[in-house]
């Protein structure tokens, strides 16, 4: 299956237990604002911390969500993009990675010692349940394609699981890259050059 989704989410989850708390990145995301920290027009912050298990804080933007996420117990960055994806999955994949990589490596620098992202795992999200049903047939027919993304992308063999059995969820993936070290910068330079190729 080829078919590019409507909305495509990456996350990142944290190394460890910051001892920064949600509340702590409301300001940060706000002052991303101000200042135009990460790319796209943002527009606004809001606060969902309230929520168990839930999206914690947001950082809304024109063309994607990003929030500090909560949820499945795994405290991480969870990029969504919400429009204006390439055609094809393979580049619609590449490009929110690369995203969502760009927006990690901001919050490692507002607390280098205290964030620090796991980048050899990542949780991609099929948000178009018309196209993507979270059911074994779906995921065989995305395996194949994602595989081999992912592999170029991270330089190493990926394992690539379904998060949810249960159907009524959304179609989600995790994906280990077999590589023990893997790091932020040398993940965008592979994207760069994957671009650069074409």
């Amino acid at each position: 299956m080829t078919t590019v989704p409507k909305r495509l989410g990456v996350k990142f989850s944290l190394k460890q237990q910051p001892t920064l708390q949600p509340e702590d990145i409301l300001p940060i995301f706000q002052r991303w604002i101000q200042e135009h920290a990460i790319e796209g027009m943002l527009i606004d912050v809001i606060d969902y911390k309230h929520m168990p298990d839930g999206p914690g804080i947001v950082l809304i933007a024109d063309e994607f969500d990003l929030a500090y996420d909560l949820a499945d117990g795994e405290i991480g960055l969870y990029y969504i993009r919400k429009r204006n994806l390439p055609e094809s999955l393979d580049d619609s994949l590449r490009l929110v990675i690369s995203r969502t990589l760009a927006a990690a490596r901001a919050l490692e620098a507002e607390a280098p010692s205290d964030i620090v992202f796991d980048y050899r795992s990542v949780k991609i999200s099929f948000l178009d349940r018309i196209h993507y049903r979270n059911e074994p047939e779906i995921f065989e027919a995305v395996r194949r394609t994602l595989s081999e993304t992912l592999s170029e992308v991270f330089g190493a063999d990926i394992v690539i699981t379904r998060m949810y059995d249960d159907p009524r969820a959304i179609f989600a993936l995790r994906c280990i890259s077999d590589c023990a070290n893997v790091d932020a910068d040398a993940l965008l330079a592979r994207l760069d050059a994957s671009r650069q190729s074409v």
